[in-house]
């Protein structure tokens, strides 16, 4: 087949994976166009190269198998991973790869700190087997058919591209793009960082390359008939030529059933194939129906079982099939079985009788049991086998869905569904057996983000629980609204509480858990006076229970919502009481109230208490990793990053994003999503620039759906960015943006200050300073509001902004606000300000302060790994230094007019090729001119170099263009980091 082209550009990526380079490959085309013989010849020259070479394939009749298209090639890595035995891998990764792969026929036990949304940490473990089986050769991963693939294939597919292994791998993935999910297409949308992208378009052949496969034994006239019958399709004209070498008599009969002007090229090739097997005598068909039905790659040793056949005859029929090349063995060394092509077995599954179909899942069930499979492997044969009121079968799809409820929670669904079916049965559908399966059910779906699915299976469960049992509606109720709240659906949930919780009487401390929650939902909706009076009811019964969860879930919810009402002193009382209660108990205690504790993590934020936020918000992460409280996680992994963010800690700030990220992804929350990008995109320009991190917040903006608290916090981070690259204009619009939100939606009091400083800053550096002084007057006034020391610092960065040439006024109103900056422990705010700081100070003449606070700026950006301040800091440094007047020591004037040219251009931080270009002399002679000055002048060091020419202070590094702390507003500025 005549693909040089497409082969050429696929040995490409081998090539760049030998180079230590990573490659995605996607093949797309029709069904019969040559996806995968492409793949399989990818497959043979990356053995050739040495590579780890991994294979699987999709199917439309296993999309509910767990990982389908990808648990053989793990397995298979596994024993490549063995062999190499370098790196090893640990048992928590072994663990993780055990629930991924369901190997064992043992309960699969939850592995200790996996929770159903951090499904991406299963992702990680085969990532860690990617690199343990590798070597040094790099992995070859090929995923054929991937449009039949299921959810969990899709999920560690994107996560793959995301979060490329730490080994050079090759993602070779073919599918039919008339057929492919969105999901699919999403991941293949863009182009993504660390992988080079060849995308292959596969078109029919054209007449010269049909003549490859077809031969020149056939006349002319007979290869013209069968190349326009197959309008170039590669597959088609071989099952063509295979019939005209047998039987030109049948090829005739098979092209007058395929006129030439056809247009359904599938159902043409069907009729085809059925002749290529029609050959087959009644055993032979048998054992490739079994063959179908057990999937593909297929186990030969049980193709006798479900074939219903005795063993001799099973295999004298695979014999057969084999010659005949309908079956092929699928890895070199390995014992699995294979179809020629993924369009026969198609074929085969479709045109089985139903009963014997159906018979064949029940026979392939009892065959795997007594293999010793476990419920996870048995589940797709006992889904379409079972019997209604077969309730072994309730159980075993209970169990495997329990098991892929923590990795697929869209297979445990289908699973539970089938459940269901079963039980729809008057003997065995009523009672405690469907109520568990339907609540089990609302889970699975409120993991995959189907909240109509969610909502009609708690219906049904809450239908089904009896008067008697209340408590537990309740406990259901208030779940359902917990879900859909924290899933954005704030006003869903407000009418499922209230609807609920009018059917109790306000005497009732049973309904408890339905008033917390919905203070909690009129909080969120600005309603604090109803929040508050849902409250106060709970707390009457609790204090007479003595209940101390509900005092901490009525602390945490009111201080939340004094911080968002701008309440300081609420919130700070609030905080207080709720951090005290949380401290005083136990983790075991608290198991119940992760919810609150998430609350309090943001109130906290917002009282500018960062070390608190970070030590309650990483003991609820704890907590819930340990319980498997999913709900709570996203939220506690956003504050948590920007808690870590505010105190410098970065690489853990980055961290968390990230796993919020991959939660929010998987949960199929956009708004979620977009702040996860949001928060990463903060501490990425802080550790590394604001050119590389724009791209991330610019996504993060058009991933927020609604604009509500999340959107302006989002945009708030792209704002810093706009800033600190220098697009003034947009930084100010989109600060006015967020301002102009409607009051139920718009920006957090506590916070509206940073906003304003950031407009007043950037309308100052451009000169409009009308305008800079009534965002500075706005900024003021809503620091005063709050009356929180942080936000005080932003408004008196903004009033430094207007201040002119009095460059004592800058010093104090900087130097106040560092010190509000210091006195939170927001350390990467405050050594920006001081870097605006010590260039007022050096306006002021006072260069040994100026150059005191930027070595100590320098040193803290070291210390926490903040490269971007690090730049801005040397900038500083050599902008300072040039400013100081220079006064030459009566030891200068030993030097020769060249030396001391020389000299000076080093005390400006050129190294010794600047000095020799701009001196027209070679390196060598600019050294030597250097260590006569050394000499000369008793010193060793540039820097004592700079002593001696007044204290000049040289800096390496030159400015980037996006860094601008000269002039007005951008020489005093934080820009709202």
């Amino acid at each position: 087949m005549d693909r040089d082209r497409e082969t050429a550009r696929l040995c490409a990526a081998l090539d760049a994976c030998a180079h230590g380079g990573s490659s995605v490959v996607e093949i797309t085309g029709d069904p019969g166009l040559g996806k995968t013989r492409l793949l399989a010849e990818l497959a043979s020259h990356a053995r050739a190269a040495d590579l780890t070479v991994l294979s699987g394939r999709a199917s439309e009749y296993e999309q509910e198998r767990p990982f389908g298209a990808v648990v053989e090639s793990l397995r298979t890595c596994l024993e490549h991973a063995a062999i190499r035995a370098e790196p090893a891998l640990d048992e928590e990764t072994l663990s993780l790869l055990d629930l991924v792969m369901a190997r064992s026929s043992e309960p699969v036990h939850r592995t200790s700190q996996l929770l159903d949304v951090e499904r991406f940490r299963l992702f990680g473990a085969v990532s860690r087997l990617f690199e343990s089986a590798g070597g040094d050769g790099g992995v070859l991963l090929c995923l054929d058919d991937l449009h039949w693939a299921d959810d969990g294939t899709f999920e560690l597919l994107h996560y793959l591209l995301r979060n490329p292994p730490a080994v050079p791998i090759v993602l070779a993935c073919s599918y039919r793009p008339r057929q492919a999910r969105p999901r699919l297409l999403a991941c293949f949308a863009q182009s993504v960082d660390g992988y080079r992208m060849e995308r292959l378009r596969l078109a029919p052949l054209d007449r010269c390359a049909g003549d490859l496969i077809l031969g020149t034994e056939l006349a002319a006239e007979h290869r013209d008939r069968l190349y326009a019958a197959s309008a170039g399709n590669p597959l088609y004209l071989e099952v063509l030529a295979r019939l005209a070498a047998d039987s030109p008599t049948t090829s005739a009969q098979a092209l007058a059933q395929c006129p030439s002007q056809f247009v359904d090229l599938p159902g043409s090739l069907r009729a085809a194939l059925v002749r290529e097997v029609a050959l087959l005598n009644p055993e032979q068909l048998s054992v490739l129906r079994a063959a179908a039905v057990l999937g593909d790659p297929f186990d030969p040793n049980l193709l006798a079982a479900v074939a219903d056949l005795a063993l001799g005859p099973a295999l004298e029929a695979l014999d057969v099939l084999a010659e005949m090349d309908l079956v092929r063995r699928g890895e070199p060394s390995g014992r699995m079985l294979e179809f020629r092509h993924p369009l026969l077995r198609e074929l085969i599954s479709g045109e089985s009788p139903p009963g014997w179909w159906l018979a064949a899942h029940a026979r392939a069930d009892r065959a795997l049991r007594e293999a010793g499979a476990g419920p996870v492997e048995r589940a797709p044969y006992v889904a379409r086998s079972a019997e209604a009121g077969d309730v072994d079968a309730v159980q075993l799809l209970r169990e495997a869905a329990e098991r892929t409820m923590y990795s697929v929670p869209a297979t445990a669904a289908s699973w539970l569904t089938a459940a269901l079916r079963l039980l729809k049965s008057a003997d065995a559908g009523s009672g405690e057996p469907r109520l568990g399966v339907l609540l089990a059910l609302a889970r699975a779906l409120g993991l995959t983000g189907d909240l109509v699915g969610f909502r009609a299976a708690l219906k049904e469960a809450l239908g089904m629980l009896p008067s008697d049992q209340r408590s537990r509606w309740v406990g259901v109720v208030a779940l359902q609204a917990k879900v859909e709240r924290i899933l954005g659906s704030v006003s869903e949930a407000r009418a499922v509480l209230e609807a609920e919780l009018a059917a109790w009487p306000q005497s009732s401390g049973v309904a408890n858990p339905l008033r917390l929650e919905l203070a909690t939902v009129r909080m969120i909706q600005r309603a604090y006076d109803e929040s508050a009076s849902y409250l106060d009811t709970a707390l009457q019964h609790a204090n007479d229970t003595g209940d101390r969860g509900t005092r901490i879930a009525a602390a945490a919810c009111r201080a939340l919502g004094a911080a968002y009402n701008g309440k300081t002193e609420a919130l700070r009382a609030h905080a207080s009481d709720a951090a005290a209660a949380v401290d005083d108990m136990e983790d075991g205690e608290l198991v119940a109230f992760l919810d609150p504790l998430s609350q309090l993590g943001w109130a906290e934020l917002l009282a500018e208490r960062y070390d608190n936020a970070v030590r309650h918000v990483t003991r609820g992460i704890r907590i819930a990793r340990d319980t498997g409280q999913s709900h709570v996680m996203p939220y506690l992994l956003l504050s948590h990053s920007w808690a870590h963010r505010a105190v410098g800690q970065l690489a853990e700030a980055v961290g968390s994003a990230e796993a919020a990220e991959e939660m929010a992804y998987l949960l199929g929350q956009s708004d979620l999503l977009g702040y996860s990008l949001a928060l990463r995109a903060r501490a990425i320009m802080i550790r590394e620039d604001p050119v590389t991190a724009a791209p991330l917040a610019e996504r993060a903006l058009r991933t927020v759906r609604a604009r509500g608290r999340l959107w302006c916090l989002t945009a708030g981070v792209l704002s810093a960015i706009r800033f600190e690259q220098g697009r003034l204009d947009d930084c100010v619009s989109l600060v006015q943006d967020i301002i102009d939100q409607p009051r139920h939606s718009g920006p957090t009091h506590s916070i509206k200050a940073t906003y304003f400083s950031t407009a007043a800053q950037a309308e100052a550096a451009r000169g409009r300073l009308e305008a800079a002084r009534t965002w500075a007057q706005r900024a003021a006034d809503a620091a005063t509001a709050v009356g929180l020391r942080g936000q005080l610092g932003h408004a008196a960065v903004a009033q430094a902004c207007l201040v002119g040439h009095d460059a004592q006024a800058a010093v104090e109103l900087l130097g106040s606000a560092v010190a509000d900056f210091a006195s939170t422990g927001q350390v990467l705010v405050e050594g920006r300000t001081r870097l605006a700081l010590a260039q007022a100070q050096a306006s002021a003449g006072q260069f040994g302060a100026a150059m005191e606070n930027v070595g100590q700026v320098k040193q803290s950006a070291v210390a926490y790994g903040a490269g971007h301040l690090h730049v801005q800091a040397v900038n500083a440094q050599r902008r300072i230094g040039a400013l100081r007047p220079r006064a030459r020591s009566a030891a200068t004037s030993a030097l020769s007019p060249r030396e001391s040219s020389i000299a000076e251009l080093a005390t400006q931080g050129l190294s010794n090729r600047d000095i020799a270009e701009k001196t027209f002399l070679s390196v060598k002679t600019v050294e030597a001119h250097m260590t006569r000055i050394f000499r000369k002048l008793g010193v060793e060091s540039r820097w004592a170099l700079t002593q001696v020419f007044g204290e000049r202070q040289l800096g390496g590094t030159e400015s980037r263009p996006h860094e601008r702390i000269d002039g007005a507003g951008r020489g005093r500025g934080t820009g709202g980091q």
